[in-house]
């Protein structure tokens, strides 16, 4: 008993200083089995809505913290399977059920949006937005909190996982601190609304980054504008495309520019019926921004705006002198940037609205999107190379295509009675493919 005792002893010691003073070495038993490749089918296409627009105080207005849907949103959408696969639409969500795997995501497959007409007392306007695919990280480049200006973050999960969700804003100062904004709670298959001006009161400048954690979300926030008792303007602001050295901003459509400027006279609060560009540089160095604004024919003449923008900051660029017609912005930088253009929209007949525009998703190739039934319904296409575009216009409620072998940038805007929204061409889809699994 003792010897055994004192074998393992020795082995034990050995084992010890073989780990701690001897040249490495490994212990093997059998050989190790090569990796496995595994087609792995691309999680069924979902693309989620917010629904109808949100009303601060309830149905009645007079409940402090609660955030009611009023009135009824108009989904348009195109669905074209080719391997059989089947739609659900449930809750302003549309989920593609494609039991074979075999279907080719994208916008060919399907692609969603909303609009909403909204003329009340506190909502008043044309609120409009791509139905979009859930993820963990959204970037939102709009919004203000001043007096009379309201912005709503609506976070929606249509998963079953509880989510969790951290905000980072930043200002003209660059990034705030303040209480609320980690921690926010997004239970499975429901939709919190956070406002912002609880957050970031008397804030005329922002971008927000939405990241969460747990089950992935869809993000927007919903902006609108009260003037004194009138409401004067509504807009959803869509997650932006991944920061870049050049984006574009098609769609810049001025109508009323006479007007704006008679308004802007009689009123300081109307101040922002006005184009600006909104710019933010995720990193910690300033950059030289300029943004080109070009007229869509020879009698429309645009501007050039340049300025200087600290890193982590956002800040608003003025586009001056622009008379009524159609332009796109060309926003070029030393690094990376996010850009939007607040697109206003005033008439003498009702009061001003007003859009936010992303910058463009630049594509190549096949994309479709579906125009709404009702209003008029105008695409804003930028070549960004020299090659043939090809654009299929049809009539609304039916699909837009694009198709050549040129880069280009498009948004659709969508014109309803004298308000205005803007709709972008995307290409939604989830990836499959191949991965290598080690079976031990």
């Amino acid at each position: 008993m003792f010897k055994k005792l004192g074998i393992l002893a020795l082995v034990l010691t050995a084992l010890v200083g073989g780990t701690l003073a001897a040249p490495n070495f490994e212990f093997r038993i059998g050989e190790l089995p090569k990796a496995s490749a595994l087609d792995v089918k691309a999680r069924d296409l979902g693309l989620i809505c917010p629904g109808p627009l949100f009303k601060a105080g309830g149905v009645n207005g007079n409940v402090l913290g609660e955030f009611s849907p009023v009135g009824n949103a108009t989904y348009s959408y195109s669905f074209n399977p080719q391997h059989g696969a089947a739609l659900k639409t449930a809750d302003s969500n549309f989920t593609v059920d494609d039991l074979t795997g075999q279907e080719v995501q994208g916008s060919a497959l399907l692609n969603a949006n909303q609009i909403q007409v909204a003329a009340g007392a506190t909502l008043n306007g044309l609120a409009a937005t791509n139905c979009q695919l859930p993820g963990n990280e959204a970037w939102l480049i709009g919004g203000s909190t001043t007096v009379g200006r309201e912005a709503l973050l609506i976070l929606k999960n249509p998963t079953a996982v509880d989510a969790t969700v951290n905000l980072e804003i930043f200002s003209e100062g660059g990034s705030v601190d303040a209480p609320g904004l980690n921690g926010i709670a997004v239970v499975a298959g429901k939709t919190t609304v956070v406002p912002l001006s609880g957050i970031i009161p008397n804030t005329k400048t922002f971008v927000t980054h939405v990241s969460a954690r747990g089950g992935a979300i869809a993000a927007w926030i919903q902006q609108r504008t009260v003037r004194g008792l009138t409401a004067g303007g509504l807009d959803y602001i869509s997650p932006a495309p991944v920061a870049s050295k050049s984006v574009v901003v098609p769609g810049i459509f001025i109508r009323g520019a006479k007007e704006a400027q008679k308004l802007i006279a009689a009123n300081a609060n109307y101040g922002d019926v006005k184009p600006i560009v909104r710019v933010f540089v995720p990193g910690s160095n300033s950059t030289t921004v300029t943004a080109q604004i070009f007229g869509a024919t020879s009698k429309t003449y645009g501007t050039v705006v340049r300025a200087t923008v600290n890193g982590a900051a956002t800040t608003d660029l003025e586009i001056p002198g622009l008379d009524d017609g159609n332009y796109v912005a060309v926003i070029s930088a030393d690094s990376p940037v996010y850009a939007s253009v607040r697109l206003p929209r005033s008439t003498a007949a009702k009061a001003p609205d007003f859009a936010w525009l992303n910058a463009a998703e630049e594509f190549t190739g096949a994309r479709k999107i579906t125009a709404p039934s009702v209003g008029i319904s105008k695409l804003c296409v930028y070549n960004i190379e020299t090659g043939a575009i090809d654009v299929s216009v049809v009539a609304p409620g039916a699909t837009y295509s694009f198709g050549g072998g040129a880069k280009l940038a498009a948004n659709l805007i969508v014109d309803v009675d004298g308000t205005v929204a803007a709709l972008e061409v995307l290409d939604q889809k989830y990836a499959g493919g191949k991965v290598e699994v080690n079976v031990r």
